[in-house]
């Protein structure tokens, strides 16, 4: 049998190679707590990080993380959760990882690993208007809603010292809280305050305040996962997948932290026109 040789020519080559999976040739066995699927938390209510729309995960960072499966090859599953409870479930191996922008603290680390960032954290509060709080540091004395575990809580206390903070399961029991003049205020990360004030006429947010690097957890017994999830989150910083999920989700007046791009040299700030 005669096996004909085919050349392809230079840019059509580089055009299949741009558009394979990093580790489609290899294929590095890479261990996840079920065998060939990466399980990730997500939150159902965080929009427009995490959340779930007509029975199914949806949002920016669900988005960002089925980007990262198909460049390691992995089919993703996503499980919904609580953010008290992702942590210590990254840790003793429920989950693989979790679509969420998690704030990293040196106490934290003592718990999980971390990628490389994916953000850089920043928050405000969400009040209402018939009793705004302009400035966080306003908040002094008042009672703020925030999401049960947060790593927010130190820093609002640190900016308000004196604040009462009233703990809650979810954004969802937040918001209702505040809407019900039960808590003087919200206070949460950046995108999610912004949904919110965009959602709910008689809501009003205050200034912006950096909280530092987010990052997506990974057990500290399996290198080898977050050694995958570096390299998978490096090329799609690059090749301007993060920048068009990012631009599609998130309100218009939310940019990249010029930290990411420093982070991410070649990182496109626009979203790269469709091929």
């Amino acid at each position: 049998m005669n096996i004909k040789s085919v050349t392809l020519p230079i840019t059509t080559f580089t055009a299949l190679l741009a558009s394979t999976p990093l580790f489609a040739q290899a294929r590095p066995a890479i261990p996840t707590v079920h065998p060939n699927r990466l399980t990730v938390a997500y939150r159902t209510d965080d929009k427009p990080i995490s959340f779930i729309a007509d029975g199914k995960p949806n949002g920016f960072l669900v988005a960002f993380e089925q980007a990262i499966g198909k460049q390691i090859g992995l089919k993703v599953e996503f499980v919904s959760t609580d953010f008290a409870s992702m942590l210590p479930s990254v840790k003793n191996h429920v989950y693989d990882s979790a679509a969420f922008p998690v704030l990293v603290t040196p106490a934290r680390r003592k718990i999980v690993d971390f990628t490389t960032p994916i953000a850089y954290a920043e928050a405000r509060l969400v009040s209402r208007t018939d009793a705004p709080i302009s400035r966080i540091d306003g908040a002094a004395k008042k009672t703020i809603a925030i999401t049960q575990g947060s790593a927010l809580i130190p820093l609002l206390r640190r900016i308000a010292p004196g604040v009462k903070v009233k703990q809650f399961p979810n954004i969802a029991a937040s918001t209702n809280a505040l809407l019900a003049d039960q808590v003087d205020g919200l206070f949460t990360g950046l995108a999610t305050a912004d949904h919110l004030v965009a959602q709910h006429n008689g809501l009003s947010e205050s200034q912006i305040v950096n909280s530092g690097e987010a990052a997506f957890p990974v057990a500290k017994s399996n290198p080898k996962l977050r050694a995958a999830l570096n390299t998978a989150i490096a090329h799609l910083m690059k090749n301007g997948t993060y920048t068009r999920l990012f631009q599609r989700w998130n309100p218009s007046n939310v940019a990249i932290p010029d930290a990411l791009y420093a982070r991410y040299p070649g990182m496109p700030h626009e979203q790269p026109a469709k091929q």
